[in-house]
């Protein structure tokens, strides 16, 4: 739970000790990248998190997402990059996995989570630029600072609703009773039916959302809040069947640590929000998504990329016909 006092950033960094970064490249043909989410900074070793999935539609690849799901718990960074660095992503985690323990426990980087967006539109995917290197590198610029939002890290080749996709993240509050939340996403947007002329379609469209919270939850909660954060953005995006959206939700209370060297059976002590409070945090959820969206596509730039395409930013009354113009809210203290 955050303090009533403390001040958001309208950042998924509000929560405490999130930590993002981006790698980005841009070299003509290849414009891609790589942006990383630490559930918790590199210091921190053997702890877990809560984690829901929420995931429909196609057009999405992931690893370790299942297993992890399996678990109920998340232990490893979540990596977003193109669909062809899938491979050189997962392997990035293992082996910094492997320079953090040897024994490569299931507490600090199992399984690793990866997620492959198709950038092929403005990317020249065959090219498989990304390699293990450029996600490192990801991994060690995350910090706890408000992350660039737009054309950067796994934004930079992204193609959202006709014009220049790209990533963003922010944050609002939820009270329940006496106690304050904070729910933050980070949007990866690509795709959403096209608006206005000249308008161009993603390639293999597919939104991804990672949400984040201080509210006690369980992974069936979480996983409706996951659902709740895409109901805020379903009046920008008119979607198809085939496109795939997944939301990987965790929350920061209610952590396991130390389960490493845990007795057998060890039980752990946990908090929960009753049913009645619920619908104000995915409330928030659906805010945040929404303002996420926003900065998605505001703070993009245009991107010139594979054979010689353009991909505008969203023109100013797209935004405003989106109810998405002037979206970044002032820093406002939690209620």
């Amino acid at each position: 739970m955050m303090p009533a006092d403390r001040s958001l950033r309208n950042s998924i960094t509000d929560l405490p000790g999130v930590e993002v970064g981006h790698s980005t490249v841009a070299e003509g043909d290849v414009q891609t990248g790589v942006t990383v989410i630490l559930p918790c900074p590199p210091s921190v070793r053997h702890r877990k998190f809560s984690l829901g999935v929420y995931a429909a539609g196609g057009a999405l690849a992931w690893t370790g997402v299942e297993v992890a799901e399996d678990f109920g718990t998340l232990a490893s960074p979540i990596v977003l990059c193109n669909a062809t660095s899938v491979g050189a992503a997962y392997d990035a985690l293992i082996t910094r996995g492997h320079k953090r323990d040897p024994e490569l426990p299931v507490d600090d980087c199992w399984p690793p989570i990866v997620v492959g967006i198709d950038d092929g539109y403005l990317n020249d995917l065959r090219r498989r630029r990304v390699k293990h290197d450029d996600v490192l590198a990801a991994c060690q610029a995350a910090r706890g600072d408000v992350p660039a939002s737009g054309s950067v890290g796994i934004g930079r080749g992204l193609v959202a609703l006709g014009a220049k996709g790209g990533v963003g993240d922010a944050s609002a509050a939820a009270r329940v009773g006496e106690n304050g939340f904070v729910v933050g996403v980070l949007l990866v947007a690509n795709g959403g039916a096209p608006r206005g002329a000249g308008a161009v379609r993603a390639a293999s469209p597919g939104f991804v959302a990672i949400v984040a919270t201080d509210a006690p939850l369980f992974p069936a909660e979480l996983r409706l809040l996951g659902e709740a954060a895409f109901r805020g953005i379903d009046a920008a995006v008119t979607i198809g069947g085939e496109e795939g959206r997944l939301a990987l939700v965790f929350s920061v209370a209610n952590t396991i640590e130390g389960s490493l060297t845990a007795p057998p059976g060890r039980l752990y002590e946990a908090q929960r929000v009753g049913e009645d409070g619920l619908g104000v945090i995915f409330d928030a959820a659906a805010r945040a998504a929404r303002a996420a969206l926003g900065k998605a596509l505001g703070e993009a730039t245009a991107v010139t990329g594979r054979k010689g395409r353009t991909v505008e930013k969203a023109p100013a009354e797209v935004m405003a016909s989106l109810g998405l113009a002037g979206r970044r809210e002032e820093t406002k203290r939690q209620p």
